[in-house]
């Protein structure tokens, strides 16, 4: 289970006093339909599939509307988009900018889109330790616990929730086919902060307002990090014997250190396993929230605690009532249910990303190293080329989007 607010169980309880919801929350489907279909769109894209892979897409947009059993990343949202465009760009589609505008929006939007639950989770948190004397504020508890988690971290968040990637991809589509100089400008600015020593994204746009076609290389490096749990103590929780497990991200691996293509080699871009960390210190930090107000919530609704000598005790073991008892053991049980959190994800993402620019040549053949020539067709006047190597020793992967 992934996220169980302490404020949408109690009424539960309060209708039904058994463990029978218990064994309802754990009974649901380890398979989620929404990350079916973005597995299956990713596949199918680096299939050449890109018809059959819009089409994944779109399903798992569909899914996304109905899932019950999966929660939903903002980061997945994004990329969902951003690959859609991809595949209509391979498709020779005419919703690629469509596609690449919408996962851009929907970047503005993520800051704010959890605030109204984490403002009802600081009410719930109140309401439970004013009944528990010397408990700290949340905010206090949550910082703690979030500087804990990042001292030694494998994976460094970023400074903002902008997607390089996606960001680098609307600037070139923007600027090449739709001539939108003025979005495309901007977009690469978000980028170059991100990729600040990239020699192709600062001179990219010099590239698009130029006549000369040119063909951008993207090289998709290695498998994206999974997600693990981490156990702690925290010290502002140790008096109440409160323990957590919190997800954080792995250190995803690279299949090669880049590729080489007439000479030049491709240049980092952005951070796949950066950009999951970035998503998942928000849901984290929710995560804890979740986790403090439901342990505090038990406490409060087992009747109390006093504070003495640092050391926590049940003040009142006999309360009276069958909710007071029920509610205590079916807390009790989901817990137990809750210490595991869903940490299934969308595993065929890369772990980083890496460009590169190069002008058409004339033989309309580009060599890139570990793959061999690739043919770029006559009807398209510039095109990007996506490269996918998930082990140094795995097959490559090519699909070609063509930009005008």
């Amino acid at each position: 289970m992934q996220q169980i607010f302490f404020y949408d169980i109690v009424p539960v309880m309060e209708r039904k006093f058994s463990l029978l919801f218990v064994f309802v929350l754990t009974a649901c489907a380890t398979k989620s339909p929404y990350l079916q279909g973005l597995e299956c769109g990713t596949d199918q894209l680096w299939k050449d599939h890109p018809v059959q892979s819009v089409e994944c897409f779109d399903a798992a947009e569909t899914a996304m509307d109905t899932e019950s059993n999966y929660v939903v990343k903002d980061y997945e949202k994004v990329m969902l988009k951003t690959y859609q465009g991809v595949g209509f760009m391979a498709g020779g589609g005419d919703f690629a900018a469509q596609s690449f505008r919408r996962a851009y929006a929907l970047q503005t939007q993520i800051v704010q889109e959890n605030s109204a639950d984490i403002a009802k989770q600081q009410e719930e948190f109140k309401k439970s330790a004013r009944k528990i004397p010397g408990m700290p504020g949340l905010n206090e508890i949550v910082n703690e616990i979030n500087a804990e988690m990042d001292m030694g971290s494998q994976v460094l968040a970023m400074r903002d929730y902008v997607n390089p990637y996606t960001t680098w991809l609307s600037a070139i589509y923007d600027g090449v086919a739709s001539r939108d100089f003025s979005n495309a400008e901007n977009f690469l600015r978000r980028v170059a902060t991100f990729a600040p020593d990239n020699k192709f994204v600062r001179t990219d746009m010099d590239a698009i307002r130029s006549k000369k076609e040119h063909v951008w290389i993207v090289f998709e490096n290695g498998i994206v990090g999974r997600l693990y749990e981490h156990y702690m103590a925290p010290r502002a929780l140790q008096a109440w014997n409160i323990n957590l497990t919190v997800p954080d991200q792995a250190r995803g691996t690279v299949a090669l250190p880049y590729l080489e293509i007439d000479g030049i080699k491709t240049e980092f871009l952005a951070d796949v396993d950066s950009i999951v960390k970035t998503d998942l210190i928000k849901y984290r930090t929710e995560h804890i929230i979740s986790s403090v107000v439901f342990e505090v919530g038990k406490l409060a609704a087992a009747g109390g605690v006093i504070v003495g000598s640092a050391v926590a005790a049940n003040k009142n073991r006999n309360a009276p009532g069958l909710f007071m008892m029920g509610g205590y053991l079916a807390t009790k049980a989901i817990m137990s249910v809750r210490k595991n959190w869903d940490l299934r994800s969308w595993d065929s993402l890369p772990a980083e990303i890496q460009v590169a620019r190069i002008e058409m040549p004339q033989s309309r053949e580009v060599k890139i190293s570990n793959v061999g020539n690739v043919k770029i067709p006559t009807e398209a006047r510039n095109a990007i080329v996506f490269v996918r190597i998930l082990t140094q020793n795995s097959t490559p992967a090519v699909i070609i989007g063509k930009l005008n």
